[in-house]
């Protein structure tokens, strides 16, 4: 039942993604993924950004997230810099 639950959420922020940009806690904090030319962001480029949260969490505690969002100019993490994805204010 878990894996389902799991399955389940997963799949719906890469899909709110995809679709619209972001998940409902970005759209209440006015925020949007997009690529990083500005075009909408992809599935594919969601499911990167999403499943590397594992890399961003690591060791502890989402550190490697903080010091790269810190060091980047666009304030990027991993599955950011990898799926050439930025997150943005909406306008």
């Amino acid at each position: 039942m878990a894996f389902v639950g799991l399955t389940v959420t997963l799949v719906y922020g890469f899909l709110l993604e995809e679709l619209y940009g972001y998940t409902p806690g970005k759209y209440l904090l006015g925020l949007v993924v997009i690529k990083s030319d500005g075009s909408n962001c992809t599935i594919g480029a969601s499911i990167v950004r999403n499943l590397l949260w594992i890399v961003d969490a690591l060791p502890t505690f989402n550190l490697v997230a903080m010091v790269l969002i810190l060091l980047t100019d666009d304030n990027q993490r991993v599955g950011d810099l990898v799926a050439d994805t930025v997150v943005v204010r909406q306008q």
